[in-house]
């Protein structure tokens, strides 16, 4: 096909036109900045409103993610949370994973590890998956014969295209051997595209289209995240997952287990969430804060004013045991626990004793 020229933004481009940048210089398609791990989790300031301004003027669009992972673990994260700042969208070029930055100090192995835990997750998630990166960190940092199944947005800012095999070249930034590098009166990175991304997106079905119907949205399937319940709570009151209809995404199955605990926190009473905090439900410390949120002082307050005392029973300990240790009595502890059989404690289990 003949290539492509195209463009690709974030909010360093402020509040540009995109509708004047397509009229200004025939762009055909623009990729977003949606969200990135360099400055903790975020989501690109720019994103939304790029975005709707793509789809007014039926301008075929593509988004990456800014990484930051050290770890495997760490890049299905980043993974997860890119699937829910762009869920419910429908892209007609690549989504990118896109490696540079500290990422770079990982060694060339740990590095590959990385890159391809992202993707994998992006791509099982229904997304036809890509990595950026320049023409000589995919040289050297990274082995590219196992990032061959994705395909390659190759930075190189030059008038010679890039080593390395490539969809898309990036031929300009800040600085720009083939063309002027402003548009709209902004340094905009600069793009040409040889593969015919949309016809191929659209027939497989992925990026949020059926493949059925060419241009339906459907709801791509989003892995979901891993770990406790109290861990997806942290994350979720951090705003690692959106809210509404993204967060919902993102947590998929496990969104109702989650969901109905912020609920429980926004309606228990005080008392309840005090006897709670005791039991252990919400964490220590920071953690316990963030869950809490706006009913954390109240219920602190309720803990710092109060008396009651609580002991995690351990193997081998007894009811009598457990009541001397305290100096109350083994009616009292079971009377304040609805213990039925005094002779029957389970270890592990965590009880009020005062």
């Amino acid at each position: 096909m003949e290539k492509l020229f195209g463009i690709d933004v974030s909010h360093w481009q402020g509040d540009m036109s995109i509708e004047q940048a397509r009229n200004e210089r025939d762009v055909k398609f623009a990729i977003i900045k949606a969200a990135g791990a360099d400055d903790g989790k975020y989501k690109d300031s720019k994103f939304e409103n790029y975005y709707a301004q793509c789809k007014a003027i039926g301008l075929p669009v593509g988004a990456y993610y800014y990484g930051n992972a050290k770890s495997v673990t760490e890049a299905e994260q980043e993974a997860d949370h890119f699937l829910s700042v762009i869920a419910g969208k429908q892209f007609e070029y690549p989504i990118y994973y896109d490696v540079e930055g500290k990422m770079l100090n990982n060694s060339r192995g740990v590095l590959t590890d990385i890159v391809i835990a992202f993707c994998d997750r992006c791509e099982k998630a229904g997304y036809f998956v890509g990595v950026y990166t320049s023409d000589s960190h995919f040289q050297a940092h990274v082995d590219d014969d196992r990032l061959q199944r994705f395909t390659h947005w190759v930075a190189r800012y030059s008038s010679n295209e890039p080593v390395t095999v490539h969809d898309i070249w990036q031929y300009g930034g800040e600085h720009n051997y083939i063309a002027d590098k402003t548009i709209c009166g902004r340094t905009v990175d600069q793009d040409f595209c040889y593969r015919d991304f949309e016809t191929e997106i659209k027939k497989a079905g992925l990026n949020g289209f059926s493949a059925s119907a060419g241009d339906e949205t459907k709801e791509p399937e989003v892995s979901e995240p891993e770990g406790s319940t109290l861990d997806l709570l942290y994350r979720t009151m951090k705003d690692e997952f959106g809210g509404g209809d993204a967060r919902k995404a993102a947590l998929g199955s496990r969104y109702n287990e989650v969901q109905d605990v912020i609920n429980h926190i926004d309606k228990a009473s005080v008392q309840e969430l005090v006897d709670e905090v005791w039991a252990g439900k919400y964490g220590d410390d920071e953690v316990r804060r963030t869950i809490l949120g706006s009913r954390w002082q109240e219920v602190q307050d309720a803990i710092n004013a109060g008396n009651k005392k609580y002991y995690t029973i351990k193997s081998g300990d007894t009811l009598s045991g457990i009541a001397a240790k305290y100096g109350t009595t083994v009616n009292a502890i079971a009377q304040l626990n609805g213990i039925e059989n005094p002779n029957l404690i389970i270890a592990g289990d965590t009880i009020r004793v005062k």
